[in-house]
């Protein structure tokens, strides 16, 4: 068994020498973008995309969703994965492909490649993933055939795409995400070098200009501490064929509990000095911008907060995921405006109090409490925070307009004290009331 990752989520092609040629990674600027006046202010160069958001748009509504990040400063879009293999070994992909089914194909990378090359967008392609990478239970000769199939991936979308979309076709993703658990001996450190250089000698061969990004995570409650995961990574990097220009852009897994505001720098800095032993390998950052706990959008404040941390350490940075979690067209539009408006001065506007909720009420129900309330009004309001006995316990996020009023806390009991606030895009909250 290949003991490789568990747990949860570049700019030019190499020559012989290893080097990547012709594209270059330049600093963020917003040129003529209003959105972005100061180069000082630390803010997103891009954004992950999920198949599942895009599975039904249409051209129309791609170029919108270019134009809402591009308003934002934004030039990079990470589309991944091309070919899914899931639990049960059935495969799909979101372009035509020899792979697999005709059934379970679609067209999306397409229509995002289309849109991106129009607008002006580079995108990062990921390859392909197999959900059986999360139970860990694979050898090493398993993982290499993966990334085998990867470069058929690789080889299919150039022969469809980059004659069309030059520009928008511009890096790959590695979508296969490592952590500080199961990547921690030599042996699998080893197998880990050769996975990623199966995929890295290949794309060098077929698509010289195009940079590799891969995003690892990590958590400090369990396997190695920081140290130890920027020694991992030394390890992996002395003996990857990875090319001046390849990107290794790291979660901040703020947004998945990974890590906290507390010791985030810690790991980046050891990162960091693991990056610096691979000459030439690019150091970015992955904001996440959601709150696990919940599945809801992170509070703008905390957002600022990550940013301003990450941003001592990397040279560009990235997030999962604006168009999910940001975006007017999927959350409040104040999630967007506010950034802008961050974008421009480096400061999140000032944001009245939200209204309390007019009355709140609990009553027992045949799977545990039931709590409700009455909005007062949808002004300054993202969603509302149930509180028992003091203690938050879920947090409901307003979606496509619709109003959430009820929730059914199942380990609740009849003699708990229920509250409900609600609270907006920055973070800040009103008074609690009372459920009677």
């Amino acid at each position: 068994m290949i003991c490789i990752p568990v747990f949860s989520q570049a700019s030019c092609s190499e020559s012989r020498d290893g080097k990547l040629k012709d594209a270059q990674i330049t600093d963020v600027d917003c040129e003529e973008n209003d959105s972005c006046k100061s180069g000082n202010i630390p803010r997103f160069d891009g954004s992950f995309i999920q198949e599942f958001l895009v599975a039904d748009w249409d051209n129309a509504r791609w170029d919108q969703e270019m134009a809402m990040l591009k308003e934002v400063g934004m030039k990079h879009l990470i589309y991944a994965p091309s070919l899914l293999t899931n639990e049960q070994g059935k495969v799909t992909t979101n372009y035509p492909s020899s792979l697999t089914d005709k059934k379970y194909q679609s067209e999306t990378l397409k229509k995002c490649l289309r849109s991106a090359q129009k607008n002006g967008i580079r995108v990062f392609v990921g390859l392909n993933f197999n959900d059986r990478w999360w139970k860990v239970d694979y050898d090493a000769d398993w993982l290499v055939n993966q990334m085998k199939v990867g470069n058929k991936v690789a080889d299919e979308i150039v022969a469809l795409y980059k004659k069309d979309f030059p520009d928008a076709m511009y890096g790959w993703y590695w979508v296969w995400e490592v952590d500080n658990l199961n990547c921690m001996t030599s042996e699998c450190q080893k197998n880990l070098a050769e996975a990623l250089n199966t995929n890295l000698d290949h794309l060098s061969e077929i698509t010289p200009g195009m940079p590799l990004m891969m995003s690892p995570f990590m958590n400090y409650r369990v396997g190695g501490n920081a140290k130890e995961y920027g020694r991992m990574w030394e390890n992996v990097f002395a003996q990857t064929r990875f090319r001046s220009g390849d990107i290794f852009s790291p979660q901040d897994c703020i947004g998945a509990g990974g890590l906290n505001l507390d010791n985030v720098s810690e790991w980046f800095s050891e990162l960091k000095q693991a990056v610096n032993t691979k000459p030439g390998l690019i150091f970015w950052g992955n904001v996440e911008t959601f709150d696990q706990r919940f599945w809801i959008s992170a509070p703008l404040e905390r957002t600022q907060k990550q940013l301003e941390i990450i941003n001592g350490y990397v040279d560009n940075i990235i997030c999962f995921a604006y168009s999910h979690y940001n975006s007017p067209y999927v959350v409040n539009p104040d999630y967007h405006q506010a950034y802008l408006q961050y974008c421009r001065t480096g400061h999140l506007p000032d944001m009245e109090v939200p209204e309390r909720v007019i009355n709140a009420s609990m009553h027992k129900v045949s799977d545990g409490i039931e709590i409700r309330w009455t909005p007062n009004s949808m002004k300054a309001a993202d969603g509302y925070s149930v509180y028992r006995d003091g203690k938050l316990i879920k947090k409901l996020q307003i979606r496509g307009g619709e109003l959430p009023g009820t929730f059914v806390d199942t380990e609740g009991k009849a003699d708990s004290v229920y509250e409900v606030a609600v609270y907006n895009v920055i973070g800040i909250e009103s008074a609690k009331v009372k459920a009677e």
